[in-house]
């Protein structure tokens, strides 16, 4: 199954190779990371949101203060966890020119087992569970279509669900000037 991410004014919509809607992603609400999805018929399926734990004193923000859910009827349904580059040579130039280590991979415990999902050089992704390829995202920050690729065998919802916590992966190494 290839669907095609394409971002709204108010959502983003996944169309099949049909070009029809086959899920829907909103804001829970107005601000904040919290995302509904929605099946092709409109009914709230999922919801994905980023949870701070508390975190030890002097820690700061790391992989491990952070937990990305997606729940299914406010009950967690499939939780990941980030990992972060360790490349000496990476953090060296990052160390001059203020750039924050990249999310190198995220780990997604799900109904269906754990899938790796590992950030590739051109910034696409590829999603494995057991080191078989179980689909594809296409690269971003670039100015063509993102594409998610999977098999037809998961429920398309969860798989907008999914991409939602690539979306989180992709920009948690993004830094905010205030």
């Amino acid at each position: 199954m290839k669907l095609r991410i394409q971002k709204r004014l108010f959502y983003w919509a996944l169309t099949n190779e049909k070009g029809k809607i086959a899920a829907k992603i909103k804001n829970k609400r107005f601000i904040g990371p919290a995302k509904n999805i929605f099946d092709e018929k409109g009914n709230l399926m999922f919801t994905t949101d980023i949870m701070d734990l508390p975190v030890e004193k002097g820690n700061g923000n790391c992989s491990n203060s952070r937990k990305y859910m997606i729940y299914k009827n406010e009950l967690p349904v499939a939780t990941a966890i980030l990992s972060f580059a360790h490349d000496p040579e990476q953090t060296k130039s990052q160390a001059f020119t203020l750039r924050l280590p990249q999310v190198e991979k995220m780990e997604v415990e799900n109904p269906y087992g754990i899938w790796v999902i590992k950030r590739q050089k051109n910034n696409s992704l590829i999603i494995t569970q057991n080191g078989v390829q179980l689909g594809s995202v296409t690269p971003f920050f670039n100015f063509k279509p993102i594409y998610l690729e999977c098999s037809t065998k998961y429920e398309t919802a969860f798989l907008a669900a999914i991409y939602i916590l690539i979306e989180y992966m992709m920009h948690e190494d993004d830094l905010f000037v205030v």
